[in-house]
């Protein structure tokens, strides 16, 4: 190597560590995640009861919000799936599951929408038909998930403080898949909500259950979200 060549190079190790030296070091973002409940009619704030789960960081928390008071907040270090489960006493409990890829966000607020629970069968005549909105299946299933017990149990609340309260619990499917195969599971689904009824000390002579399939759509099956009107469990009302 020349001297030349050697005072070159020396030229370019300085200029690039100086380059180097002046680069910012990028900070690694923590984000504050504040989560909180309101009314969806009223927008009030909420006392909420918060079960609240990190997938990939494999952590739990517990809480309650007071309105007027700050947030609930738990502190992110990367993206995760983050479980909300909220609960607040006369609303229809809720689990919400929120994928926060905010690496460079450092404030995060979830609002929950929680919506009033409405006494089942008020004012209710015969013939009527109430639909239990709150009832979920694992899909193409009649496995109920752990988020219908709120409204299964207001479903028994209703039989056990009415006894001249008479139904028939029906199951409805899109048009998806064979049509006795439809049929079949929607009977099934009918079922499993009746033996719970029977399990819980409200006599069967005041139950019935039947499976419609895709037979009564409430909705044409031209769209998905048509489609999920007509997968549904109703009620009707034989006696009151």
């Amino acid at each position: 190597m020349t001297i030349k060549q050697f005072f070159i190079l020396t030229i370019l190790l300085i200029t690039s560590n100086t380059i180097l030296a002046q680069t910012p070091k990028s900070k690694k973002v923590i984000t504050q995640f504040f989560v909180k409940a309101i009314d969806e009619q009223t927008k009030e704030e909420l006392p909420v009861e918060l079960d609240i789960k990190l997938y990939k960081a494999k952590k739990t928390y517990q809480a309650k919000n007071e309105p007027f008071l700050s947030p609930f907040m738990f502190l992110l270090y990367e993206s995760d799936t983050v479980e909300v489960k909220s609960k607040v006493d006369g609303y229809y409990s809720y689990t919400e599951l929120l994928v926060a890829s905010c690496d460079t966000c450092p404030i995060y607020q979830h609002t929950v929408t929680m919506e009033k629970r409405k006494p089942l069968f008020e004012n209710a005549k015969v013939n009527d038909v109430v639909k239990l909105d709150k009832i979920y299946f694992d899909q193409s299933s009649f496995i109920l998930r752990s988020d219908s017990y709120p409204q299964l149990e207001e479903l028994y609340k209703a039989l056990e403080t009415n006894p001249k309260l008479r139904i028939e619990i029906s199951g409805h499917t899109d048009n998806v898949g064979n049509a006795k195969l439809n049929q079949l599971l929607s009977e099934n689904r009918a079922r499993v909500i009746n033996n719970y009824l029977v399990g819980k000390g409200i006599d069967a002579k005041r139950l019935k259950f039947v499976g419609y399939g895709q037979t009564k759509p409430v909705s044409p099956n031209d769209t998905e979200e048509n489609k999920s009107k007509n997968r549904r469990v109703e009620c009707l009302v034989l006696a009151n």
